[in-house]
């Protein structure tokens, strides 16, 4: 932890050794140490041998300094207000500056100082060398004293000496302590000053004119009761003062705390409305109120315990007349679209066009509800008018908020152009689909599909698609692909030319069942048929065999001679058949005992291969049933009952419709295209879209997001909404207010509302339920505060979305001088045991947010804090001096000045004077002695660091309790 140390001059190197004066410059003397060692002797030291006296700089060799080292000047360069209490000074980043060039003495005294004259004493005018200032004797402080008023500033950490840090400081310029010269005048109020820093010395008086050097060079540059003197001017700066009583200290003990009570007696918190001709065209309360019809009407912000829950006219019958009439207006142009309105008289204007209904958009409701939200919203006035509030401001502020909602709209034109362009083709292949394949039957419509591979999967047992059933059995790899489907399709080139053959295959059934080709599937070791071996006309296999069961299929052939290249082509695509098994056989002894269990398949695939290479050729017709080889995965579906399962005794237990619908599902268009448009947008676009949506390629529908506090723009503009009464509120006081849940949503319904409408008549691809305004209260921030709109329910009430609602909100308004003179003014809220803002056991609690009203009005804004809380727990608030740089003099004394126990509560009226500079010695008694000994222990006797802590400013606070504030 860094403490702040004064030290009361600085003196490094040979000035610091300097002990005599000629032509006012030190002299120094330097000596040379002599230390003699011989080996095996201890060393042997001489007396010192004094050199020749070496002459150093002194204040009659400079003219000035670089102004670049001036850290600081207070009060600051154009001041118009600085307060009188405090003094002049300057301060210099080389800590050594004010000691550079001073010559030896008794006491070591600055070689240059600080005059501050009033406007009407002195001014800079033109000189030989640099600028030259005319002052009259009363203006010049006593430079016998200069001593007192120039030290140096040091910041050390724990357990470091502050005179090292200075050294160090000064050696290499780090410049982490200041040197200062301050002078001991005390101010005029409201007068204009000039601040000169001049030497101190006439030999630096007769440089800086460019006059010869005095033979008394190092005496003083004036004397005391000197009518007037020129002096060179090395810095200077102008400032005005204020008025008296205007430091922090006096400023912050004005502030009062003002009661609830009082307020609501200045009508403080509320506006009385008046509501006699709620409608400007026309009078329709005549008859029904009287002359004068008034509602209060409560802000943002209201006085604790405040009831806003709902609003009560002066005269309850026009209140109720008024509702009546209210929701009739609202409700006309809804009814007009209704079946029984249509050939009725048209409606007036101000039906057709109604004032707007607030929450319409969000909720979907044209009609004024029975209750909820929506009803109080639109029915009470005070409700309202916080609506209006809303949409006042989207229209005031409408071309900066689309600048700011097209900024965020980023690359969503891209990718709603692209949405749209999916949609459409979407729509096309619909229609198309619709025309071409709505009609197709069951078989012809499985031809579409990679049938084997894609859509055939087993539902129980995961065996996978069929395509993967059939690898590990003797079936040929490419048997159930989609070239071999189209080679052995009905009315193929294939099918074509075997079906012209004569011989007659006297086969049986040759191929195992889905039980035997896939071993995972646990089924009947029976010998059952899983596929046809040809694909054939319904009608021709009906009357080939009367049934639709059996491996091969029998066909009415005819003669043809490219008919016995196809069959014999097809006999040895059979005899590969009977290898593979064989293959089989020999490598898996499991597979031989189930072989040989069938019924020995392979020899009746050798006696097929043998048959089908014996096949010739009858040129003419047939028409005798024969069995034709034509070697098809596809089964004839349209042959079966859809609801029947594909392959029966299995547990591949899907059925011929199941199999259609999932092929109709795998080809819509609506799927496929937004698996192209998720890979082409992104997953973050096609979030939460599913092909069960109305419309799952609908554009994107945005809304911007602002994340400033509404509560900001509400006091910039209109303050007497956002607290009623505010800018009547008493000068220099303090009160506790609460927010007002009902009246904030109110106005973000009316915000967001016509800002939706906003976006939607500049094109913004937006479905105007969006929330893009959803914090009122600071901090702001992208997270909504009081949630989406179009999420709140129709039975909710208003004030229910209160964000703040369950952490709670207790607002302090100040209304005080000192925040405009001290911007950085600090307010914080403490709990204490003992009632008390000092020692170790204090709960600080900083603002949540802090709202400026004006340059003179805050509202500090504390979390989980309501008024009566704070009054049961003794919660202070704390107004506490922003963390400045040094101020240096003495307090105003008032009627709440403490008495004068320490040196900072020591007033003007007691600081010794004289011709209005204060001097470091007592003078008629003044001051008068401490009851208790502190640090200086007394006003005489002390140094230039001693006078700097007597006259530091200390940082200040003021407390007041939440109980002076309620009453």
């Amino acid at each position: 932890m860094s403490r702040r140390w004064f030290l009361a001059s600085v003196a490094l190197g040979a000035a610091a050794d300097a002990a005599s004066v000629k032509d006012a410059r030190p002299l120094f003397t330097p000596a040379a140490k002599i230390t003699r060692t011989v080996d095996g002797s201890p060393a042997e030291t001489f007396p010192d041998r004094p050199g020749p006296s070496l002459q150093l700089l002194g204040p009659g060799d400079a003219l000035g300094f670089d102004r670049s080292i001036v850290v600081r000047n207070e009060p600051p360069d154009g001041a118009t207000d600085a307060v009188p209490e405090y003094l002049a000074h300057v301060e210099f980043s080389d800590a050594s500056l004010p000691w550079l060039l001073s010559l030896p003495a008794a006491r070591r005294l600055p070689w240059l100082t600080l005059l501050v004259l009033r406007d009407d004493e002195g001014d800079l005018a033109p000189g030989t060398l640099s600028p030259v200032v005319t002052a009259p004797g009363s203006a010049l402080p006593d430079l016998a004293e200069s001593w007192a008023w120039a030290h140096v500033e040091a910041r050390v950490e724990d357990g470091e000496a502050p005179q090292d840090a200075v050294a160090r400081d000064v050696r290499s310029g780090v410049d982490d302590v200041v040197s200062r010269l301050v002078c001991p005048r005390k101010l005029d109020p409201d007068r204009g000053w000039l601040a000169c820093v001049v030497p101190a010395t006439k030999a630096g008086r007769a440089a800086g004119l460019g006059e010869p050097p005095p033979p008394d060079g190092a005496a003083a540059a004036w004397a005391p009761g000197q009518n007037q003197v020129t002096l060179p001017v090395y810095y200077a700066w102008r400032f005005r003062t204020g008025e008296e009583g205007t430091s922090f200290e006096d400023l912050a003990r004005r502030i009062d705390p003002v009661p609830t009570e009082t307020l609501e007696g200045l009508g403080f918190g509320s506006r009385t409305v008046g509501v006699r001709h709620p409608w400007p065209h026309a009078d329709l309360l005549q008859g029904v109120a009287p002359d004068k019809v008034t509602v209060p009407v409560h802000g943002a912000l209201t006085l604790p315990d405040t009831d806003t829950a709902d609003e009560a006219w002066s005269h309850l019958p026009s209140m109720d007349k008024f509702r009546e009439l209210v929701v009739d207006h609202l409700d006309a142009p809804a009814s007009r679209r209704l079946p029984d309105h249509v050939g009725s008289p048209p409606d007036r204007d101000e039906k057709a066009v109604a004032a707007p209904l607030y929450g319409s958009h969000h909720s979907g409701v044209q009609t004024v509800p029975p209750g909820g939200w929506m009803r109080q919203l639109n029915t009470q006035v005070k409700y309202r008018i916080a609506a209006a509030i809303g949409a006042r401001y989207v229209q005031l502020e409408q071309e900066f908020l689309m600048a700011r909602a097209w900024e965020q709209l980023g690359q969503a034109d891209e990718a709603n152009q692209a949405l749209a362009a999916g949609e459409l083709a979407a729509a096309a292949a619909e229609a198309a689909q619709a025309k071409h394949l709505g009609p197709m039957k069951t078989a012809a419509l499985t031809e579409l599909a990679t049938l084997y591979r894609d859509a055939v999967e087993q539902s129980a047992g995961g065996a996978g698609p069929l395509q993967a059933v059939l690898a590990p059995s003797a079936v040929p790899r490419g048997a159930a692909s989609t070239a071999f489907v189209r080679l052995t399709r009905p009315g193929g080139a294939l099918r074509r030319r075997t079906g012209r053959t004569t011989a007659k295959l006297d086969v049986g059934d040759v191929m195992p069942t889905a039980a035997f080709l896939s071993t995972a599937m646990d089924a009947p070791k029976t010998c059952l048929p899983v596929t046809w071996l040809a694909g054939v006309k319904e009608e021709a296999l009906q009357a080939a065999t009367g049934t639709v069961q059996g491996p091969l299929t029998p066909q009415t052939v005819f003669g043809d001679p490219a008919a016995a290249f196809s069959t014999r082509t097809l006999g040895h695509f059979i005899y590969t058949m009977w290898m593979v098994y064989v293959d089989y056989l020999e490598t898996d002894d499991g597979g031989r005992e189930m072989f040989e269990e069938f019924g020995k398949p392979r020899d009746r695939l050798k006696a097929l291969a043998d048959q089908a290479n014996q096949v010739a050729v009858d040129r003419r017709p047939r028409t005798t049933s024969q069995p034709v080889l034509v070697r098809g995965i596809r089964r004839l579906i349209s042959a079966e009952d859809e609801s029947a399962p594909l392959l029966a005794d299995t547990s591949l237990g899907m059925t011929g419709g199941e199999l259609v619908g999932r092929i109709r599902r795998r080809v819509r268009p609506v799927p496929r295209t937004m698996d192209q448009l998720t890979t082409l947008l992104g997953e973050s676009v096609m979030s939460g879209r599913t092909v069960d949506d109305p419309r799952p390629l609908r554009p994107l529908m945005r809304h911007p997001e602002f994340g400033f506090p509404i509560a900001a723009e509400l006091l910039a503009r209109w303050p007497e909404w956002a607290v009623p009464g505010i800018t009547d509120f008493p000068d220099d006081s303090s009160a506790l207010l609460e927010p007002n849940p009902a009246f904030v949503e109110a106005l973000l319904v009316g915000l967001n509302q016509e800002f939706n409408r906003e976006l939607r008549w500049r094109e913004y691809p937006t479905d105007e339920a969006g929330t893009p305004f959803s914090r009122f209260w600071p901090p702001g921030g992208a997270a909504p505060g009081y949630g989406e709109i179009a999420r709140w329910g129709p039975d909710d009430k208003l004030g229910d979305h209160d964000p703040s609602a369950d952490s709670k909100l207790l607002v302090l308004l100040i209304r005080a001088e000192v925040l405009r003179r001290c911007p950085g003014t600090l307010v914080l809220a403490a709990k204490s045991a003992d009632r008390t803002v000092e020692g170790a056991g204090v709960t600080w609690q900083k603002p949540r947010f802090v709202l400026p009203v004006d340059e003179r009005t805050n509202l500090y804004g504390f979390e989980g804090l309501t008024a009566a809380q704070a009054v049961a727990e003794h919660w202070m608030f704390v107004v506490r001096e922003p963390m400045r740089t040094a101020q240096f003099g003495f307090d105003k004394l008032t009627d709440d000045s403490p008495p004068f126990d320490s040196w900072p509560d020591l007033t003007w009226d007691k600081v010794p004077k004289v011709n209005g500079f204060v001097v470091p010695r007592v003078v008629g008694g003044l001051p008068p002695t401490l009851a208790t000994p502190l640090d200086p222990p007394r006003w005489e006797g002390l140094d230039a660091a001693d006078f700097a802590r007597i006259l530091f400013q200390r940082p200040f606070q003021v407390a007041f309790s939440a109980k002076m504030m309620t009453g």
